[in-house]
């Protein structure tokens, strides 16, 4: 009996193991980012001098959007490739957009969550409201 015991718990040991030895889903991640009118975060020079934002591919991203503008903002992640046509019609290019969270009306939060990219790689954030894009842009860096 005993000489079974021992492969027995061996077994199972290595069993335990190797269920353990696989790839853990990234953290959760979370941005938040202020809409201007027409630009993200604290300067208006988003063209010449984009803000960033960085998550690891596939992570969950919390989105926090607020709205402290005039104006409709949104903020909307072109697919890797893909560079925006000026002027940016919503419709008429909303094959090029990875993720559109939707407008956020002037004085609203808005909070959504949304699974980050697979394919690492830089990707142009744009708001997509008319005659915003290319003042009001951004970068995020997915990591692998």
């Amino acid at each position: 009996m005993r000489r079974l015991l021992l492969p027995a718990l061996l077994i199972v040991a290595a069993l335990l193991l190797a269920g353990c030895g696989g790839e853990s889903a990234p953290e959760p991640q979370t941005i938040s980012v202020t809409m201007n009118d027409i630009y993200y975060g604290d300067t208006n020079d988003n063209q010449a001098n984009p803000p960033v934002w960085t998550v690891p591919a596939s992570a969950e991203v919390s989105l926090t959007l607020t709205n402290a503008g005039a104006l409709q903002h949104n903020w909307a992640i072109v697919r890797l490739g893909e560079e925006p046509p000026v002027p940016f019609d919503a419709v008429a290019n909303a094959n090029i957009l990875l993720y559109d969270p939707g407008v956020v009306e002037p004085g609203e939060t808005r909070t959504v969550t949304f699974n980050a990219p697979d394919a690492p790689g830089e990707y142009i954030v744009i708001c997509t409201v008319a005659g915003h894009y290319p003042l009001m842009q951004g970068r995020l860096v997915v990591q692998g």
